[in-house]
């Protein structure tokens, strides 16, 4: 979850971030180009991003003698839906971004943050009653209880693909919807 987490806010927003205030949006936006060409393209990086990372942890567990069960289908569908949301959160902050050193710390505490905010190095009633209200909110939280699911060969993730489908659709939508393909 942190891998993914800080692949697709942290670097995925930096590369935004980059493109915005470097200039290169506007190139993007004089090309022949539809912005959605665009669109989709920082969103095959982050999901390549999440295979590469994904595949490796899975990969050096099996050499470590981590034993799992995995459900490889409901998997790749949990992965996909948790960074298309975390996508949708990165987009926003580099939309709404004043500079690019603001969107930066903003897109890399927002990265490491959510994965501290959930419970998924500690149990849940470790936390204060308002904070864990708070962190079983939150995308990360979801996608940590399906991944754990999944790696164990369960298949009742249906709550948590609802979550992360919502989630996902509403901050695309308005990350990019914010989005000034023409800046001044």
């Amino acid at each position: 979850m942190f891998s993914l987490s800080l692949t697709s806010i942290s670097w995925l927003g930096y590369l935004l971030l980059e493109n915005r205030f470097t200039g290169r949006l506007k190139l993007f936006a004089t090309l022949p180009l539809a912005p959605s060409s665009y669109v989709f393209g920082v969103l095959l990086f982050a999901v390549a991003q999440a295979a590469i990372s994904t595949t490796t942890l899975l990969l050096l567990g099996r050499a470590l003698g981590v034993q799992t069960g995995p459900n490889f289908l409901l998997l790749t569908i949990v992965i996909l839906l948790t960074i298309l949301c975390l996508c949708g959160l990165g987009v926003i902050v580099a939309a709404r971004a004043r500079s690019f050193s603001q969107g930066s710390l903003v897109t890399d505490t927002l990265g490491a943050g959510l994965i501290f905010l959930a419970p998924v190095y500690y149990e849940p009633a470790m936390m204060p009653r308002a904070l864990r209200v708070f962190a079983e909110l939150l995308p990360t939280t979801f996608a940590a209880r399906a991944v754990q699911t999944t790696l164990a060969g369960g298949h009742a993730i249906g709550n948590d693909l609802l979550a992360l489908g919502l989630t996902a659709v509403v901050t695309l939508a308005l990350g990019f919807r914010l989005m000034e393909w023409r800046e001044d």
